[in-house]
């Protein structure tokens, strides 16, 4: 059977590529390599701790008051993702001063904290969102037209060459208001100094306009009902089905399996980063492509620690949904910290606080995240890396009772540890990174959109958290949707 399409990976943007070409009457067969779809969107199971593996929060999704894209596009497709609305909580320490401050509620109940702590503040900060929005519908016209008229959208064009600090800034921002916003860095992946400020500006309106989400269902639970959508269309998946070699034979795509058999189509579209691809599967690419491909950044990668917990979060005193512990509140100062293994930069999420069932009764989950600028697992070789990877572990889990004060350790009933051999098994994501390719500078989303035309390749095409609109749960959504309708549009303009 010849194939319209052969989808390779079901991440989200995998299944978001695979959903719109089948609603669009093509035949298409997602191969995906592990036992269950979703990528890093999945769920896996330790004791009676049932864990999520990376969804804490869902962006641009919001609810029946305020509808982000993301429930649009599923809504569309009567596909059901039971969610919960939540504000802002998190609790940031800097560990350097022993610092530390809350950031809780709304966007205008933040506005009003930080108007009382730094006088003269808010105005600056109602003009930030102003901006902030005129940013994201200026993204907007950009993706359907290709253009953006400057007279229409001045802010776009006055802040597009600007990274995330020197935007905050020539608004007036005091630096100590700019680094109690700049806690959204590291869910980006790139300082505030190598951080466009465009991307930062998107990033903000998903998180102050749209409002953030959690799941109260499991991330694995959301990743089938889209499946069985995209199945109850046509569409078809294989799974442990591990690509390993693709050619191009008599203008048909050769897709060949670690299984040895082999499937045929029109067209490929890779949920897996070009960088990959280009090594590994097509081995005669071209060797102006594989320099392209190798001139962008890897994002930084890290270790995840997953924490059953045997008693309440309320009985182990962890408040917040979140917390972040830095070294230095200064985004470009602490990244030079997160360079070297022993730097205290971890992100503690305890989703209980705002899912009461997210684990059984009297029980919560801790999940601890640790990121590096610098591939520290380069040289550890398969004798060490047990012993590596659980002193790590231990480091972590001190650490973060140290500085918050409050004892988790003899409470733990399951643990598991997530290093980038870990999510480079699981997903082919080189150096195990968790953002695909970094966000800086030259490599923004606004370069990436312009680009994609004149990057658009015969036969293949990229979607995921390495391709278009870079990391994120709907980002990576929104490229399976956006570069699969240009493939579709492609189609009807050449007959």
């Amino acid at each position: 059977m010849i194939y319209d399409y052969i989808v390779v990976g079901s991440g989200m943007g995998g299944i978001a590529a695979g959903l719109n070409l089948a609603s669009n009457d093509k035949k298409v067969l997602i191969l995906e390599k592990n036992s269950l779809p979703g990528g890093l969107v999945t769920t896996f199971k330790r004791g009676r701790f049932e864990f999520d593996t990376t969804l804490h929060t869902l962006a641009n999704y919001g609810d029946e008051e305020i509808t982000g894209d993301l429930k649009k596009i599923l809504d569309k497709w009567e596909i059901d993702v039971p969610t919960v609305r939540i504000p802002l909580d998190i609790e940031i320490k800097e560990v350097s001063s022993k610092k530390d401050f809350i950031i809780k509620g709304e966007a205008e109940d933040i506005i009003v904290q930080l108007e009382e702590e730094y006088p003269g503040s808010m105005e600056k900060l109602k003009k930030l969102l102003k901006i902030v929005k005129e940013i994201h519908e200026a993204l907007k016209v950009l993706l359907d037209k290709g253009k953006v008229e400057e007279n229409e959208y001045p802010n776009f064009y006055k802040f597009v060459d600007l990274m995330a600090i020197d935007g905050l800034n020539l608004l007036g921002l005091k630096r100590e208001v700019i680094n109690k916003l700049s806690f959204v860095w590291l869910n980006l992946g790139s300082p505030l100094n190598k951080l466009s400020f465009i991307d930062y500006a998107e990033y903000m309106y998903k998180l102050i306009f749209k409002k953030e989400v959690v799941l109260t269902c499991k991330s694995l639970e959301f990743v089938l009902n889209m499946i069985n959508k995209y199945q109850s269309m046509g569409g078809k998946i294989l799974y442990n089905s591990n690509v390993i070699e693709v050619t191009k034979e008599n203008n048909l795509m050769i897709l060949k399996t670690e299984d040895g058999l082999i499937y045929k189509a029109k067209e490929v579209v890779f949920d897996v980063s070009k960088r990959y691809v280009f090594k590994e599967l097509i081995k005669d690419a071209a060797k102006d492509i594989k320099k392209l491909e190798n001139a962008r950044t890897i994002g930084a990668n890290g270790v995840i620690v997953y924490l059953g917990l045997n008693k309440s979060y309320q009985e182990l005193g962890l408040k917040h949904h979140k917390y972040l512990l830095v070294d230095n509140l200064s985004s470009d100062i602490n990244v030079k910290y997160m360079m070297n293994k022993n730097h205290n930069t971890i992100m503690g999420i305890v989703p209980n606080v705002v899912n009461i069932d997210a684990s059984p009764k009297n029980t919560t989950i801790l999940v601890l995240e640790k990121m590096f600028f610098k591939d520290i697992f380069k040289n550890i070789n398969k004798y060490d890396y047990q012993k590596f990877k659980e002193d790590m572990a231990k480091e972590m889990i001190n650490s973060f009772e140290e500085n918050l004060g409050i004892d988790i350790t003899e409470y733990i009933e399951e643990i598991e540890i997530a290093t980038p051999f870990t999510i480079e098994r699981y997903t082919n994501n080189i150096n195990g990174s968790w953002f695909g390719y970094m966000r800086k500078g030259y490599d923004n989303s606004i370069n990436r959109i312009l680009a994609y035309p004149d990057e658009v390749m015969d036969k293949i095409s990229f979607v995921g958290g390495s391709s278009l609109f870079a990391s994120g749960v709907d980002n990576a959504f929104y490229s399976g949707i956006y570069v699969t309708q240009d493939k579709l549009n492609r189609e009807v303009k050449h007959g």
